[in-house]
């Protein structure tokens, strides 16, 4: 009986505050992963974007129109890479932000399937303290 009424009483409460602790874990650990992807994309993006540098160096410095030519392919390349992994990095960006829809979803659904409400029976229909 006296267990029924704690429920009753602070459960919703209960919901509220792990569903806080959930929100504020899950909003933590999508910023850890955008800030590891962010670098990594960053890193990735200056090589690409260096070396196309560096080939429009040589190419201006070249000793013939050959040389120059094959420079400014390499160039190009480069900078073909650098757009192709800028896409990619929206492309990821919107799938992390996909998952942190989903899984914040998924929080709360199972947060509103927690048995933390007067009368309310704990998963599967079995009552609390009873065997399976």
């Amino acid at each position: 009986m006296l267990s029924k009424l704690l429920i009753g009483l602070l459960g919703p409460a209960l919901k509220v505050l792990v569903g806080k602790v959930l929100d504020e874990f899950c909003d933590w650990l999508f910023e850890r992963f955008r800030e590891i992807l962010r670098r990594r994309r960053a890193a990735s993006l200056d090589k690409a974007e260096a070396r196309a540098a560096q080939a429009d160096q040589r190419a201006r410095q070249a000793g013939t129109p050959g040389e120059a030519h094959e420079q400014e392919a390499v160039a190009r390349v480069w900078r073909e890479v650098a757009e192709m992994l800028r896409q990619e990095n929206e492309a990821l960006k919107a799938e992390l932000e996909d998952v942190r829809r989903s899984a914040d979803r998924q929080a709360q659904q199972a947060l509103a399937a927690l048995p933390l409400e007067a009368g309310q029976r704990p998963a599967g229909g079995a009552k609390a303290g009873s065997e399976p």
